[in-house]
């Protein structure tokens, strides 16, 4: 079993997976009424999809809304994400700018963990893991496919290749197209669990096909599901006080 990741009060991979709600708004004030609904919201920790973000582009745009998490939301782990158009994000932008923004946002330390994406190469997920480590953030290595799902082989390797370039935990997402596909996904992640728990893993199939993985997914080793507390980030979220109530105890 692999060890837990421990973030602020709170183990990743050990007992229930745990609830991550993701903030989309594309304001400060957004932002601002999203923390509002979070409050009444079972959570254990927040993504802030700085993508969807409006002023992202501008320097230094992410410093008020990490200054307003910190004020808001001490006690919960945050987890910075830049969701790429490459992967099914909002924001186009080369590797040379995704980096930079990426590192300015760590050297920060306003985050306790950061997701950085497998697609733009093995060599920067090895720079950007090393200067998060050298801040004192998690990383999470991510990958998103919104069209198919690979087979279990490609699955339990790509996951693989991130626990090898540092990542404190792995996560991959992938489109179902039939039923099989989310039982590829569901047996990949027993196979990591089982197998090579180097690190905790984070996986789900999205879509309504796939939603029985955001419910079930943490019985066969997945760390985290993503819920909304507001708009969805992706397909096939639930609603995190809905999520609360059924996540089966493992």
């Amino acid at each position: 079993m692999a060890q837990p990741v421990l973030v602020k009060n709170l183990a990743i991979g050990e007992g229930q997976p745990k609830i991550a709600v993701p903030l989309t708004a594309p304001t400060l004030s957004g932002l601002e009424e999203a923390l509002d609904q979070l409050a009444e919201c079972p959570c254990d920790l927040v993504e802030w999809r700085a993508d969807c973000y409006g002023p992202i582009r501008e320097p230094g745009s992410w410093k008020a809304p990490l200054a307003l998490f910190r004020e808001r939301i001490p006690h919960l782990p945050l987890l910075f994400t830049i969701r790429t158009a490459a992967e099914g994000g909002n924001l186009a932008i080369s590797t040379e700018a995704y980096v930079q923004l990426l590192e300015e946002a760590m050297d920060s330390g306003a985050m306790d963990l950061a997701d950085v994406e497998l697609s733009r190469g093995s060599q920067v997920m090895e720079r950007l893991v090393d200067r998060a480590h050298r801040k004192g953030i998690k990383v999470v290595g991510s990958c998103h496919d919104f069209q198919k799902t690979p087979s279990r082989e490609a699955l339990v390797r790509t996951l693989c290749a991130m626990q090898d370039l540092g990542c404190d935990l792995a996560k991959y997402a992938v489109m179902p197209q039939t039923e099989q596909d989310v039982l590829t996904l569901l047996a990949a992640t027993l196979e990591m669990k089982e197998e090579h728990p180097r690190t905790p893993v984070i996986t789900m199939s999205m879509g309504a096909m796939g939603a029985v993985t955001r419910i079930g997914g943490g019985r066969f080793g997945s760390a985290v599901t993503f819920a909304t507390a507001g708009p969805a980030s992706a397909p096939g979220q639930l609603p995190a006080d809905l999520l609360a109530q059924v996540l089966p105890r493992v």
